[in-house]
């Protein structure tokens, strides 16, 4: 069934001021896909808590490089903090100076110094320079003494709490206070930093990865001056600078409805279309295509609550459409489904209708299975061209085969193509990009050759060339492999009884729970149970990264979410090489 109408939208709808829930919502969101973008990739720190507080010392109102060039230059000169600190402030000065530095920093560290010794001496450390026992305090012990010595405020003491005493506090610097309060996470972004507000948001599991990331992001993409919007995968939380997105940007623009994955869009992406917003209902996909198409707003929210209003509010330039593309849920029409014509999913093309009405785009195509033809002896796809005539517009209905565009999967699809009646009929079907061999409709030659000129498609055994061949149960969601890395490639574990029953599984022949692909061209990728087909050689289940590579997504396309989800993303998806050729059929139409 689809779900009640009851779920929280991300991002609201109406303006106004998030929720505690949806903040929470927000702030997971942006852990995932900020950890997936960045990696947690270290910033230079320490793990040693008085080289981490002298360190942060440097990085106040100071650039990277100029900050980690000056702590070089301390420790080449001088072997020991005992030795900086006996050492006159003036050569310490000089030190430093190259790196911007002047007498205010190197009196501040002398004086840190001169602190931690006497503290020392008074825990019967004598003649020690550490920091080393504070690993033997609280948490509020160890900030309350952080923040006697001189130099470190309340984040900088965070900070080294964080790097060197390895506790789950959330330390605010510029970079974090900036991207919070332009997600509407804040109210404040000037004056003194409220700590505590930050705890409250932040769960502490999260505090330590997502500071890093925070500033990574705010540096290479959410700056303080000309913030580069278009590459933002958080551009849909924003509630500052969406339009800053429609500066300097002549693309024909798009508006993706039932988005899943991002299949559709990245062909329409690849053939120059600007992906203004999409609309997807599931969490997972949502952040999927979140993170494989930054800049894009992503409602995660049910398409009947969704309006032109709305879309208009949040992405301005999307007044000026040009193709509204939708591929709604197919489970009632579906062969793998029980092929209900009373499942109400079935009748959700009539909101594609009345968004197509609202938002008046030149084009709308909508992508299905061939059972919508006929179920329990309605034909949906009458419906679905009456529909569009109904909301003004001249349509076609097509069959199509993704292998006659590159992609190795026979794989057919319903496409439905149509144009504003005040512009032109219907557009035409996509002429064949690839010759899939004996499968060849021009030619029907022999797999390994072509006599119509097209491109041979590519088998499934050369598709998965190049990605390791990992046994049942191995981890791969980030794995280095030679030259590359491979995302998403961890494999289904199976019990020995499992992977006996699938070594006797001939290649193209199976239940559909354990179907082994056949090395040349494969049935349609189904994603039965949440599990994928059989691998054409290995007695294993495919990982969503070979799934991925048949479907046609590049290695770099990365799937959200926890991993028994990933299978039903890539399976559900448009193969980006079908939806190129769309895109690029659209695009020859003055």
């Amino acid at each position: 069934m689809q779900p009640a109408m009851t779920k929280m939208t991300l991002p609201p709808l109406q303006p106004r001021q998030l929720t505690a829930d949806e903040k929470a919502a927000v702030i997971d969101r942006v852990d995932e896909l900020l950890e997936l973008r960045y990696r947690s990739h270290t910033l230079g720190n320490y793990d040693d808590p008085l080289d981490e507080a002298i360190y942060i010392i440097l990085s106040r109102q100071t650039r990277e490089a100029g900050y980690q060039q000056a702590y070089r230059a301390l420790r080449a000169r001088w072997p020991s903090w005992a030795d900086v600190r006996n050492a006159a402030a003036s050569d310490i000065e000089n030190v430093i100076a190259p790196a911007g530095f002047g007498k205010q920093r190197a009196a501040q560290i002398k004086e840190l110094l001169d602190t931690v010794a006497k503290t020392c001496d008074d825990q019967g450390l004598t003649g020690q320079i550490t920091l080393d026992w504070l690993k033997t305090l609280n948490d509020d012990a160890a900030e309350a003494f952080l923040l006697t010595l001189p130099g470190l405020g309340p984040k900088s003491a965070r900070c080294v709490m964080h790097y060197a005493l390895d506790r789950k506090v959330f330390a605010v610097d510029t970079n974090i206070r900036r991207i919070f309060h332009r997600l509407g996470l804040v109210t404040d972004s000037t004056g003194k930093v409220d700590h505590r507000q930050y705890d409250q948001l932040v769960p502490p599991k999260l505090r330590q990865r997502l500071h890093i990331n925070l500033i990574h992001h705010g540096r290479e993409v959410c700056r303080n001056i000309k913030p580069s919007c278009n590459t933002c995968s958080l551009i849909s939380f924003c509630q500052a600078n969406r339009p800053a997105t429609t500066i300097s940007d002549s693309r024909p623009v798009a508006v993706e409805l039932f988005a899943g994955g991002g299949g559709m869009g990245a062909g329409f992406a690849q053939a120059g279309y600007r992906i203004a917003a999409a609309v997807e209902w599931d969490r997972d996909a949502a952040q999927t295509y979140r993170l494989n198409h930054p800049g894009t707003v992503v409602l995660e929210a049910d398409v009947r609550l969704v309006t032109a209003a709305t879309i208009h509010r949040m992405v301005p330039f999307a007044s000026k459409l040009e193709v509204l593309v939708a591929g709604p849920p197919c489970q009632g029409y579906s062969a793998a489904g029980k092929r209900d014509a009373s499942n109400e999913r079935n009748g959700l093309f009539l909101q594609i209708g009345r968004l197509a009405r609202e938002l008046r785009p030149r084009f709308v195509v909508i992508e299905n299975v061939p059972g919508m033809r006929a179920v329990g002896g309605i034909s949906f796809t009458k419906a679905v061209l009456q529909e569009l005539h109904n909301s003004g517009f001249s349509a076609n209905e097509y069959l199509l085969r993704a292998c006659d565009y590159g992609v190795p999967q026979l794989r057919h699809r319903i496409l439905f193509l149509a144009q504003d009646v005040f512009i032109g009929d219907a557009p035409p079907m996509p002429s064949p990009t690839h010759c899939p061999g004996d499968r060849c409709t021009i030619c029907n030659t022999p797999a390994s050759s072509s006599t119509c000129g097209l491109p041979l498609t590519p088998t499934v055994m050369h598709t998965l060339s190049r990605l390791p061949k990992l046994g049942p149960g191995q981890e791969a969601e980030y794995f280095a492999y030679g030259d590359m890395i491979v995302f998403n490639g961890s494999t289904m574990k199976h019990s020995q009884r499992v992977i006996d029953k699938i070594s006797k599984i001939e290649p193209g022949t199976g239940p559909i729970s354990y179907r082994r692909l056949h090395p040349d061209l494969a049935r349609t990728i189904v994603a039965g149970h949440r599990a994928l087909p059989v691998h054409p050689e290995l007695n294993r289940t495919i990982s969503v990264r070979e799934a991925a590579r048949i479907q046609g997504f590049i290695d770099d396309h990365i799937f959200c979410g926890v991993r028994q989800n990933q299978p039903l993303q890539v399976a559900n998806a448009v193969p980006p090489a079908l939806a190129l050729a769309v895109a690029r059929e659209l695009r020859k139409l003055k």
